[in-house]
């Protein structure tokens, strides 16, 4: 399979902030494995990719070998939603809308296996660090209510039921839930058994397991599960960030806006990484060293080395709609 490479030299800015500058550096075909064509990249990179503009492809590619190319029985969508890997990178999710309705059915589990595993759902959330383990919620009779699936195709649990809500689950953790109402937005906080904690305006962007969320509220913060809020430093305008993502060990947020990502530091005065790579759909992942963040292009892959402060364009030839990082230890 081929992959046009395009590289962005990164050069420091004021203030220790890296920008980028975009030099072509060819367009022939790759290779091999993505660690033969991105040097030090440590893991396989699990994909879903539209093969016709419809149907939708899983696309692993190892470390070292060949892409191989798997059809997902996930139905059909125009264009396709999002498809979430879990934590692992081995399950997936994905909601298909209904027309004329708010909600829509929720496929998920191992990819060639997935199934519906229901109907009139507003949203859903991977837990952020148990595999398998997701969360979703529908809105019946003016009810929200939150379902747990704990093993991968599993039977639901209904957790709670609220009045007063209206809007979706977008992330899960040991610390509880947290529900995006989309019509005060605001974000509502569920303890783990499903009692209401706290609610604070804005949006969630992402959780990591220690509790913290990050959240965009006319700047980009930190929201704990306690309802605690510490703002970061404002690297770009709050309502340009279309999705946030964690580092594995919680230390950096990446930030992606309709002009590429931002990289920063949670905690000390670190420099903050920009790259200018347009996405495509609003998803990012990262390596499982911390070295390369990775999102999906209008068409292709871009991957950026945080280390080198290189940015890569890979798989050029196809339209992505999901990614996650499979580390080769796992």
């Amino acid at each position: 399979m081929g992959a046009g490479l395009t590289v962005l030299v990164l050069r420091a800015g004021p203030s220790g902030e890296v920008v980028t500058n975009t030099t072509a550096a060819g367009a022939g075909v790759e290779q091999g494995g993505i660690g033969d064509v991105i040097d030090g990249f440590p893991d396989g990179l699990i994909t879903v990719t539209r093969s016709d503009g419809q149907s939708l492809e899983l696309l692993v590619w190892p470390v070292r070998g060949e892409p191989i190319v798997r059809t997902i029985p996930v139905g059909v969508s125009r264009p396709p939603d999002p498809v979430e890997f879990d934590l692992s990178g081995r399950s997936i999710a994905s909601l298909l809308p209904v027309p004329d309705q708010d909600s829509g059915v929720l496929y998920a589990g191992i990819p060639q296996d997935a199934a519906i595993i229901a109907t009139d759902v507003t949203g859903y959330a991977w837990h952020d660090t148990g595999p398998s383990q997701l969360a979703y919620t529908t809105f019946v009779d003016d009810e929200l209510q939150i379902w747990a699936v704990h093993q991968g195709n599993g039977v639901p649990e209904l957790v709670t039921r609220a009045v007063g809500i209206d809007g979706r689950v977008e992330a899960w953790g040991d610390w509880g839930f947290a529900v995006q109402d989309d019509a005060r937005a605001s974000i509502v906080l569920f303890t783990a058994a499903g009692e209401i904690k706290d609610t604070k305006i804005g949006r969630i962007l992402d959780s990591v397991g220690t509790g913290w969320l990050a959240v965009d509220n006319q700047g980009v913060g930190l929201l704990s599960a306690g309802g605690g809020v510490r703002m970061l430093p404002a690297a770009i305008p709050s309502e340009g960030v279309l999705a946030g993502r964690f580092s594995d060990d919680g230390q950096r947020l990446a930030l992606l806006t309709a002009e590429g990502i931002h990289v920063m530091p949670i905690e000390g005065s670190g420099p903050s990484l920009q790259s200018d790579g347009r996405p495509g759909v609003p998803q990012l992942a990262w390596s499982s060293d911390g070295r390369f963040v990775a999102y999906p292009a209008s068409r292709g892959i871009w991957v950026v080395d945080t280390r080198n402060s290189e940015t890569m364009e890979v798989l050029a030839n196809r339209t992505f709609t999901g990614l996650e990082m499979l580390p080769i230890g796992e």
